[in-house]
């Protein structure tokens, strides 16, 4: 699967619109997203449910596109695979869930530890401190 710099890229060189009906272009479902960037990461579901502690219902009713996966959970697998930003974003917008917002501050904490490659955790215990300063 292709980045969206390289789509771009490409797709200014083109000579032909035509070009547009490649498969590269079209748009990619969640489930199939999910499952390309998994392959990518060498990360089985049984992984995931296990890490991100969650139902093992609820991760296959995500993976078969009979559910909408919840923001917390695309922030929890982009932290448990150490996506980049760009890719976490991505990630959100593929899922048609809000990208990260720095005006917002547990947003802006997501980006800082994302960023700064910080697991979930540390993600967690910035947002405590900015809660407890915020009281």
């Amino acid at each position: 699967m292709r980045n969206t710099k390289e789509l771009i890229t490409n797709i200014k060189r083109m000579s032909s619109p035509d070009e547009l009906l490649k498969e590269d272009y079209r748009e990619i479902d969640f489930p199939t997203y999910i499952k390309e960037v998994m392959k990518e990461h060498n990360i089985k579901p049984r992984d995931i449910i296990v890490q991100l502690n969650m139902e093992k219902s609820y991760f296959y009713q995500i993976m078969k596109g009979r559910r909408a996966p919840r923001r917390d959970f695309l922030l929890k697998f982009a932290f448990l695979l150490h996506m980049n930003l760009d890719e976490t974003q991505q990630l959100l917008e593929i899922a048609h869930r809000t990208p990260l917002y720095p005006r917002n501050k547990k947003d802006a904490a997501a980006i800082y530890a994302i960023t700064h490659k910080m697991n979930y955790e540390q993600y967690e215990t910035i947002l405590e401190t900015l809660e407890d300063e915020h009281e």
